[in-house]
């Protein structure tokens, strides 16, 4: 199987309020030769405010981001789906996509009525080569050079360690030269690392990873945080989440399990919600950093020989009432939150049905002048919400008048509002431009300040 090696240049850095303004990919074999290339741009969102800082990052300005002559949002998706779904099956890699790029993407794919979960679909899995970078910095140090910070710290940021491994990345940020970064960094992970690359592919797919933890043996997890922390957990697999079947839970074999039998149920509860948790969660569908335990240096075990580990493995499988007593007191613990006002943190609020799904269909397949006709039928009022609003963004005429001034209504309260929000508004835009005007570049400065113009104006 090949790979899609991709990235995306967006407005913000908030996953769920943020728009992607450029997405680039490239597919290349098993053996990461280049095979096909894709990238293309949008334009802003009506209902969304670009970050200052993102703008001096990704140095997109707002004459670029508002141009006309670019894509709307809708129909980059559209073309983003359809050149995917032509390179699926495949493994689809990005560097720190698991936090975001993934996240971006499949909020676009969201609110523009597809199915998000593509790069899980159709044969395909998903990788991310921060992770396999942070992997390699542990178990294979010499294969890549890190840099360190002052205070002695690792950084795994891409627009240094690329640099810092012979790659030219003067174009950091751009999405396209993001791409061929991390290709440069994944071969020589390839060349040089063999063993974390063999893990990084293996655990990409889900069935594979799956396959591993329910071999009934302790295993290594290592679990990355921060600014280049990592903890390392031998584990045995003991069941699986009730609602979520790729989400494993596995008892953390540093602890002596007679630590946690001898507590009631109430201390125990209290240890899933601090310290010392007796299991770690592994999500199978989102490419985990594990390793046999035979392959563990033995430094990953504290005070443990692999022996003792797999005694306490034993142990710990043979006892199926202290087994069940941990999962039913962790299924106890679960905290259930309410769903969000705001129709983008819905994302994860259930799947569509399938007659829904089917008018998803429809709806990309029907004229815009009749797909209002389309909302009252969405079952799933997430649907009908995100339905009128990608009317209204394409030709706000195709909409009943009512359903008009309600999204304009929307858009206005969005853009505007002067409380704690997580998405971007005008006056918080401005106040971060004026915040970094001090110590921007005379470049920059022209930048922000035709982009604060832009704000004063725009959203009245």
């Amino acid at each position: 199987m090949g790979f899609v090696f991709y990235d995306t240049e967006t407005t913000g850095t908030d996953k769920f309020f943020d728009q992607i303004l450029q997405f680039a990919a490239i597919k290349t074999d098993e053996n990461l030769n280049e095979l096909d290339r894709f990238e293309i741009r949008c334009c802003l969102l009506p209902h969304i405010v670009m970050a200052p800082g993102a703008m001096l990052v990704t140095g997109v300005t707002i004459e670029q981001a508002t141009n006309p002559n670019l894509p709307t949002h809708y129909s980059m998706v559209r073309a983003i789906r359809k050149k995917l779904l032509e390179w699926s099956p495949a493994i689809f890699v990005g560097y720190n996509s698991m936090a975001f790029d993934e996240e971006l993407l499949r909020q676009a794919q969201y609110q523009t009525l597809h199915n998000p979960y593509l790069t899980q679909r159709q044969g395909n899995g998903r990788a991310d080569a921060m992770m396999l970078t942070k992997a390699i910095a542990q178990f294979a140090p010499e294969c890549l050079n890190i840099p360190i910070k002052a205070n002695g710290r690792p950084v795994f940021k891409l627009d240094q360690v690329a640099p810092a491994n012979g790659f030219d990345h003067r174009n950091a940020h751009d999405a396209m030269a993001d791409v061929e970064a991390v290709i440069h960094l994944c071969r020589m992970a390839a060349d040089g690392a063999s063993s974390e690359w063999s893990n990084f592919i293996r655990f990409s797919q889900k069935a594979a990873t799956e396959a591993f933890l329910m071999e009934g043996e302790p295993l290594l997890v290592t679990e990355f945080f921060g600014f280049g922390g990592q903890k390392h957990y031998p584990v045995i697999r003991i069941g699986a989440d009730a609602e979520q079947s790729a989400k494993h839970l596995c008892y953390d074999l540093s602890h002596d399990p007679n630590e946690f039998r001898s507590l009631s149920d109430a201390a125990l509860l209290d240890c899933f919600a601090n310290k010392p948790k007796p299991l770690r969660k592994v999500k199978s569908n989102a490419a985990p950093t594990l390793r046999a335990l035979e392959d563990a240096p033995a430094w990953c075990l504290g005070n443990l020989t692999k022996s003792e580990v797999i005694n306490r493995a034993e142990g710990v499988l043979a006892d199926t009432a202290f087994v069940d007593r941990l999962i039913a007191i962790y299924e106890e613990s679960k905290t259930v939150y309410a769903d969000s006002e705001h129709v983008e943190q819905q994302i994860y609020s259930g799947f569509p049905t399938p007659p829904d799904e089917a008018l998803m269909e429809t709806f990309h397949a029907t004229p815009w002048a009749e797909r209002h006709q389309l909302i009252p039928q969405f079952t799933d009022n997430r649907l009908s919400l995100l339905a009128t609003r990608l009317i209204y963004f394409e030709d706000p005429s195709h909409l009943p008048q009512a359903l008009r001034q309600d999204v304009r209504s929307h858009i206005q309260s969005r853009v505007n509002f002067e409380g704690e929000c997580k998405w971007g508004t005008v006056a918080k835009a401005i106040a971060e431009c004026d915040e970094k005007l001090p110590s921007a570049t005379s470049e920059q400065v022209e930048m922000l300040q035709r982009y604060k113009a832009h704000l004063q104006t725009a959203y009245v």
